[in-house]
């Protein structure tokens, strides 16, 4: 017999197995396209330039980070490293001493007088206390953490000024303990220290530390990001330096991210003209993952005491992201209403994926 009841249980069945039988023809929810072209003007954050700059071509995103946030970079890879704070041009003294009470003013004052732990166009030894600007992870200063012990000595961190207030200077070592980061981290003149273990995490580059807050959220996933604009340390052949090689301060480099499998290649105007850029022209390219400062400083020349830089319109960029999306990037300011710290550039989807 057949009741309003069993009537209502039986439309109820037959819409849930429709609307079943729909979700499983239809087809599959596909991904956001890349962004096809744009124009962005960076937020450095004026002239004083305190941040870093995140940049995303294919959503067409910028996600801008105060360059003090943070001390110290653990790599997520397969071997334990520990970059510095290049934003900030920080630098890192190696003690040759492996208790960290053991390190104290006596060590600091010997540096400070001399000038060598300070990021400067005099100090001509700053190349020995920074990671390679490059390509960090190959010559990170503080080397690859041992996994003995004994054999991680003390540094002390002078956490950079680069248009920054002076902060105070640390000391830092770093060990390895049940597969994770042990950081050890105090004022330079403290008799104790602070412990903190720090795990890897496979879906960024790094893990930030900042020496007051612990960890800290700084770059985006590493498949989220193409480059970043920054100040920070860079490098430039110097005959009176040691190693012919003098690292100093610079306020406009662009890093792209070598780390996430972004690759980067420069195309002059004379070869060919961002405008008659196309796909047809990307055989034989031959992409940049193993040096992050293709773009670098390389975008805008000039500069001086008395004398203000210029876009270098000579030049545009190929960029290559972490899915295969290849973009053309080329520089158009420097500037917004005559401020530093707000250039801007345009970019146009070559081949998409």
């Amino acid at each position: 017999m057949i009741t309003s009841k069993n009537i209502h249980h039986y439309i109820i069945g037959a819409l849930a197995a429709f609307m079943l039988s729909c979700a499983e023809s239809e087809d599959p929810i596909l991904g956001v396209p890349p962004v096809e072209e744009g124009f962005i003007e960076i937020n450095g954050g004026g002239a004083t330039f305190p941040n870093s700059v995140f940049i995303n071509l294919s959503k067409g995103e910028q996600l801008p980070v105060s360059r003090k946030k943070w001390d110290l970079a653990f790599s997520t890879g397969t071997d334990f490293k520990v970059l510095i704070n290049g934003t900030t041009g920080a630098l890192a003294y190696p003690t040759g001493i492996f208790d960290m009470n053991a390190v104290g003013e006596l060590q600091a004052e010997a540096l400070r007088s001399s000038g060598r732990l300070e990021m400067s166009f005099t100090n001509m030894e700053s190349i020995l206390f920074v990671d390679l600007p490059s390509d960090p992870l190959s010559a990170p200063v503080m080397g690859s953490v041992s996994t003995s012990a004994a054999s991680n000595q003390v540094y002390i961190l002078n956490r950079g000024s680069f248009g920054l207030d002076p902060r105070p200077w640390k000391k830092i070592r770093v060990l390895i303990q049940d597969g994770k980061y042990l950081l050890q981290h105090a004022d330079i003149t403290s008799t104790t220290f602070s412990t903190m273990e720090v795990s890897k995490n496979k879906d960024f580059n790094f893990v930030y530390v900042s020496l007051e807050e612990g960890v800290v959220q700084v770059e985006p996933k590493k498949e989220d990001w193409d480059f970043m604009w920054s100040a920070g340390t860079s490098t430039t052949p110097f005959p009176q330096a040691v190693n012919g090689t003098l690292a100093y301060p610079f306020q406009d480099l662009v890093f792209h991210n070598v780390y996430g499998k972004v690759g980067a290649v420069q195309i002059m105007e004379s070869d060919i003209a961002y405008e008659n850029f196309t796909e047809n022209n990307l055989t034989g390219l031959e992409f940049i993952q193993n040096n992050r400062l293709i773009i670098g400083s390389n975008w805008r020349g000039g500069g001086g005491p008395n004398v203000s830089p210029t876009i270098r319109n000579d030049r545009y960029y190929i960029i290559r992201d972490s899915r295969g999306n290849i973009y053309k990037v080329r520089f158009v300011a420097l500037t917004r209403d005559g401020e530093r710290g707000r250039p801007s550039f345009e970019f146009a989807l070559i081949k998409g994926v």
